[in-house]
């Protein structure tokens, strides 16, 4: 992920990132989080209202809580069914947050139902309420502006509904429709700082990350993400598939005597500028550009064959071979060559990262042997660094 302040926004409304696609990364980082929330409310949901039914029982007697006994058994009942629907949705997170809305919809509107029943127990109810509030608002996982309206929303019914059953004094009324505001006011401050603490706690790890695994200087992504397993994931994904997998090695040529003309600031603008251009050269997210080592640069291509990635070196080289760089009153410019090497993994399956990075290399070197500034290919055949 880049290191771009402008992806990093969060919307002041909805308590989530301006941008799409760092939104759905967030989501997609904490789906294991989001769903264990979802599965903790759900039981903890379930075991209230079932000690709610047994007050219900007490106070009207078994047929006279039947009404409200079924209203306490929905929320569990709907959320349980939510659950099955969530383990087997393609979108888990989606069906997750529609699950949490309708179960806390429907919690907290029960109460509507009970009060009915049960007006001279208004205070308490008003109390339950209240928690509710905070629950839905604080507890239940979902979307900001979902536990937002849902939440005060019915909490306001509630209490119109309160005051139109006129159970109990106006002093009393008054006192439990402060306490269920205030529970609301403080749970919505909570719930939109808890969704922007989340996310920023998500961003300040991805620029963690992002730092431990790009080259600082050029943007690229550094040789100790490379040895991590980067290719040999590709490798792993192309054999699974029976894809074509290519890599282009390249190195700028006669660097050193740039580096020892105009120094190492000249170098490294240089570096720079090769970088930026092989970044928009390639297909973001997915090619993987790496720094390898000074002044030499990887490029790993999925599912492009030879021909394809050869046609992309061209392109780079002669693009570069073609730039100036502007350095005070010195201008800067060299060529660079590359080397490119494919295999078909629906034939090479065992083809090892070593086998592709030594292969591509060597025809680099090759390339530079040759008056440097030119492109060696190569398609790799079944016997050619195989496993051993």
């Amino acid at each position: 992920m880049p290191n771009d302040p402008g992806t990093a926004s969060i919307a002041r409304l909805r308590g989530e990132f301006t941008c799409a696609a760092t939104e759905i990364g967030f989501l997609y980082q904490n789906t294991a989080t989001i769903l264990r929330d979802l599965r903790r409310s759900v039981l903890l949901c379930s075991l209230c209202y079932a000690l709610f039914g047994i007050a219900d029982v007490l106070a009207l007697g078994l047929p006279g809580a039947l009404v409200p006994l079924l209203s306490r058994l929905l929320p569990p009942l709907v959320a349980i069914a939510g659950l099955r629907y969530v383990s087997r949705a393609a979108a888990p997170i989606k069906a997750a947050y529609w699950s949490s809305g309708i179960t806390s919809l429907l919690a907290m509107s029960s109460y509507l139902v009970v009060v009915c029943y049960r007006p001279h127990d208004i205070l308490l109810h008003g109390m339950a309420m209240s928690l509710m509030a905070v629950a839905v608002l604080i507890f239940m996982p979902g979307r900001v502006l979902t536990a937002v309206l849902i939440a005060p929303g019915v909490s306001l019914v509630f209490v119109l509904l309160a005051w139109h059953l006129d159970a109990t004094d106006a002093q009393s009324l008054g006192a439990m429709t402060m306490m269920i505001v205030f529970a609301n006011v403080f749970g919505v401050a909570a719930c939109y700082r808890h969704a922007r603490l989340w996310r920023e706690q998500y961003w300040a790890q991805q620029v963690l990350t992002n730092l431990s695994v790009r080259d600082p200087l050029t943007g690229c992504y550094n040789r100790r993400h490379l040895d991590a397993g980067l290719l040999d994931g590709e490798i792993v994904r192309a054999r699974r598939y029976r894809l074509h997998l290519s890599l282009i090695m390249c190195d700028l040529d006669g660097f050193k005597a740039i580096n020892d003309t105009h120094g190492h600031h000249g170098g490294d603008e240089l570096l720079r500028s090769f970088a930026t251009l092989v970044l928009a050269m390639t297909r973001d997210p997915v090619d993987t550009v790496v720094r390898y080592g000074g002044e030499e640069f990887l490029i790993i291509l999925p599912e492009t064959p030879l021909d394809s990635a050869v046609e992309v070196a061209e392109r780079i080289r002669a693009t570069f071979a073609g730039q100036q760089l502007q350095l005070g009153a010195a201008t800067l410019s060299t060529t660079a060559s590359f080397g490119v090497v494919s295999a078909d993994f629906a034939a090479a399956r065992s083809v090892t990262p070593q086998a592709l990075i030594a292969a591509a290399d060597e025809l680099m070197y090759d390339a530079k042997r040759g008056g440097r500034n030119q492109v060696r290919s190569h398609q790799l055949t079944p016997h050619l660094g195989l496993a051993a």
